[in-house]
């Protein structure tokens, strides 16, 4: 890998190390401002006495130490990522860390909420009245937390990657004049040119090239893209079919408003009145 490779991997890790953050930040923001509203709420219909600020404090400093553990969190994903390969080993490791994770938490929250009450209330904070149960308590939450921390993790760096393929291949079709497809494992080199018609089937894309047909793992959108990248001149007649405009052998008028088409390889593919000024242009 180059120096500039690496650079930009980096700049990437960056990247998906802040998305994550911001959105732990967000999600764990509100979900503690919630949470202290409710405990007030629920005190009130109670009848019970509880100083508006507490609920607020205890929330919120549980937050503040889980957003400032989620970048060690981060930085340890990166280490062990949990690949097909060696999932089992980090899964392991992955356990372990969130051990000391919730340690981390707990001793963290504990002192700032020590701190807390000592500047905003008149008693001291008590936290370890039964030792075990309360560890054993705070441990199931923070292993779902930081769980739910690599989950996001994994998911971004998966979008990225997923992003920076299909950046990829357009930039392949733009040079080189081929789309690329995934299909299964495989990975299929066609050349644009030969490109006829494709259909959207759900996740996928049936695609007709050369007289042959290959079921893509691939949006229509980025489909088009490619193609277009390639110099191909395509058009899209319906929400679920694009067509090469240099393929179209017949257009025919339907009586609802739509139309229908004709392909020189003989298909017959229906279009939507929504599209029709796309062949038009």
């Amino acid at each position: 890998m180059s120096l500039s490779e690496r650079e930009e991997e980096r700049a990437l890790e960056r990247r998906i190390d802040l998305q994550g953050w911001l959105l732990a930040a967000g999600f764990l923001c509100a979900y503690a401002l919630v949470n202290a509203s409710t405990l007030l709420m629920d005190a009130d219909r109670r009848g019970t006495a509880l100083p508006p600020a507490q609920p607020f404090v205890e929330e919120l400093s549980s937050v503040a130490v889980l957003i400032a553990l989620f970048p060690l969190v981060a930085a340890f994903v990166r280490r062990v990522p949990i690949a097909i390969e060696s999932w089992l080993r980090a899964v392991a490791l992955h356990a372990l860390a969130s051990i000391a994770f919730s340690a981390a938490h707990v001793a963290g929250m504990v002192l700032l909420r020590k701190l807390l009450f000592l500047l905003l209330s008149e008693e001291p904070y008590t936290f370890f009245q039964e030792p075990l149960l309360d560890l054993v308590y705070e441990y199931r939450k923070d292993a779902i937390t930081y769980a739910t921390f690599v989950l996001v993790l994994q998911l971004l760096r998966q979008l990225a990657e997923h992003r920076r393929e299909i950046a990829a291949a357009r930039a392949d079709a733009r040079q080189t004049g081929r789309v690329t497809l995934k299909s299964g494992g495989r990975t299929i080199w066609i050349d644009a040119r030969t490109f006829d018609w494709a259909e959207a089937a759900g996740n996928y894309v049936e695609v007709r090239a050369a007289g042959r047909s290959h079921l893509a793992r691939i949006g229509l959108a980025a489909l088009e893209a490619q193609l277009r990248e390639a110099g191909l001149d395509v058009v899209r007649i319906h929400r679920s079919f694009l067509v090469n405009r240099g393929s179209l052998q017949e257009v025919r008028p339907l009586g609802d408003g739509d139309f229908q088409v004709k392909t020189k390889d003989g298909a017959i593919l229906r279009g939507s009145r929504r599209y029709r000024r796309n062949l038009e242009a």
